[in-house]
Formats: C-alpha cells, sequence, structure tokens
C-alpha cells in the first residue's frame, strides 16, 4: 500500500486520514503537535474550540462548494443516526438575513424540512429567514471518535512537532526494501502552514474569533444571523452552548475582549431566549484563530 503521512489532527487531518486508510489503498500515519485527548491545545488549534454546526456558505452559483457541502450534509446525517457517540446531533437550524436575498438560498431544496419563516416570525432588523433540520458537533467528542475510528481502523496517530514538512516523511509506515516507495505527505497544519518550514504559506492568514461557552440546556437550536449584527447560537447537544462571536481579520491576538463579550451576550439573547433561565451560566470566554486564506 502507498505510505501517506497526514500532518495535522484536527477534524481536517482526521478526516482525510480515516478516508485515505479506509480506502483500503493507503497505510497512513498522522503526525501531529496537537492531538485528541493531549495535554497542549494551542490557540492556534482551532478544532476544539469550535461551535461547530453545519450551514451552507457556497454561494447560488458555486457548484463545487455546493456539492461539497451536500456530501458532507448527508455524511453527517449518516454518523448521527448510525453513531450517536460520534458527537454529531439533528436539530432545527434557523439562517437569519438581514438583507434578502434575490432568491432563496441553493441549499433550501437540499435540506431536510426546509421552511421559509414568515413576516410575523421574523426577529426585529431581519428580512428573510430559513428554518430546516441542521447538525450540531461537539466537536471534542467528534475529534475523540474520529481518532478511535482512524487507529480501529490500522493508522496510527503520533504526538510530535514538525518543524519542516519533509521532516513528516521520517515518520512514514515502514516498507518492503523492494517495494518502497515514496510517501505522500499531506497538510492538515491549517494555520500553521504560515510557519511550517517547506510550506511559509503567506497566503493563510488569522481569522480571530472570539466566542463564549455556557451552560444552557434548554437551547436546543441553532440560529445564526448574517449582516451588520452578526452572530450566532450553537449548542454542542450536550447542554453546553457557543455563542458568538467575531470574524476579525489579521487578527492574532488571543485575548478576549470584556466589551465584545458584552456584545455578544446582549445579541445572542436577541437571538435565543432559551439562554435566560437561572441554569444558564458562562463556562468560559476565549478568542482562537482560525484559518483563512485567500482561496479558502
Amino acid at each position: 500500500m502507498q505510505p501517506v503521512v497526514v500532518v495535522g489532527a484536527g477534524v481536517i487531518g482526521l478526516s482525510v486520514a480515516n478516508r485515505l486508510q479506509e480506502s483500503g489503498e493507503f497505510h497512513v500515519i498522522v503526525v501531529a503537535e496537537n492531538v485528541p485527548g493531549g495535554k497542549s491545545r494551542s490557540a492556534k488549534w482551532a478544532s476544539p474550540w469550535a461551535g461547530a454546526h453545519w450551514r451552507a456558505w457556497a454561494t447560488n452559483t458555486d457548484r463545487e462548494l455546493q456539492a461539497m457541502e451536500t456530501q458532507t450534509y448527508r455524511a453527517m446525517l449518516e454518523i448521527a443516526a448510525e453513531t450517536p457517540e460520534a458527537g454529531i446531533h439533528v436539530a432545527p437550524g434557523f439562517d437569519l438575513f438581514e438583507t434578502a436575498p434575490e432568491e432563496p438560498p441553493w441549499y433550501a431544496s437540499m435540506v431536510d424540512d426546509a421552511c421559509e419563516l414568515s413576516a410575523e416570525q421574523l426577529p426585529a432588523g431581519v428580512a428573510y429567514g430559513l428554518q430546516y433540520t441542521t447538525l450540531l458537533i461537539d466537536v471534542p467528542t467528534y475529534l475523540e471518535y474520529l481518532s478511535r475510528r482512524f487507529t480501529l481502523s490500522g493508522g496510527t496517530i503520533v504526538n510530535r512537532y514538525i518543524g519542516h514538512i519533509l521532516d513528516a516523511a521520517q515518520y512514514a509506515p515502514k516498507q518492503p526494501p523492494a517495494r518502497a516507495t515514496a510517501p505522500i505527505i499531506v497538510n492538515c497544519t491549517g494555520l500553521g502552514s504560515r510557519s511550517l518550514g517547506g510550506v511559509r504559506d503567506n497566503a493563510v492568514y488569522p481569522s480571530r474569533g472570539q466566542t463564549i461557552m455556557v451552560n444552557a440546556p434548554n437551547a436546543k437550536r441553532s440560529i445564526t444571523q448574517l449582516g451588520s449584527r452578526f452572530g450566532y447560537v450553537i449548542p454542542r447537544g450536550n447542554g453546553t452552548v457557543v455563542l458568538g462571536g467575531t470574524a476579525d481579520k489579521h487578527q492574532w491576538d488571543c485575548e478576549p475582549d470584556p466589551q465584545v463579550t458584552q456584545t455578544i451576550i446582549r445579541r445572542c439573547l436577541e437571538l435565543e431566549p432559551g439562554l435566560l433561565p437561572a441554569n444558564a451560566r458562562t463556562l468560559d470566554t476565549n478568542a482562537k484563530a482560525r484559518m483563512l486564506g485567500e482561496n479558502i
């Protein structure tokens, strides 16, 4: 089998590793500084901190991204139904647009249970709303699931820092000398690609995202408002809810801003009254660097 080394053990890295390993054509090893279950959790390792749900970002004309988002939606519905311990839960989702689109979003005809909101159902300042069935992802649990799935299929995870992309080759699966081939190296380091030797991708840049984690078991639906008052409420399916947020391009500072915290709380309370009961309490406030890029 073709040897492969995947550098990076976030959701993307482990998803790639699983697909390759399960194909039966590749022998895969994952090498990463941060791994599921490990002690180190850098602010630059975005996956464990994410408030994650399925929602579409493709425009109505971007067929390539639409195809990827559709495949992801269907695959995650299947995981939610067949593997509840994976941390993926089905829930109602609401997308709220401050400016009405010229035509309904493309995914309105793809997702399950899609329904346009009536004028009476729209919050103040919202011109168009779509309700549908979405997926909520408890990302730390999902990472553990991806890790278990990978190792059970024969993959190996190595907890090591890689300073140069070519250093990954030393961790490639061993092969008989007579049939040895050069390993394929897959870079899934996200924002780490800026500093990774042999890559130094300056087209990749941070998008600082500040969020608040609260315990609010009464909040059961995912809500995203798009526009000048951007915000979101994303339950993780375990009683905790991620409130957001910001998307501050080219910002590396990962210290939470108290004023931003108050803005997030105010906007999210407007979006989801289920956050109000006395048993809703703040568990954590953080700011982490997501990866963006010119072609991302």
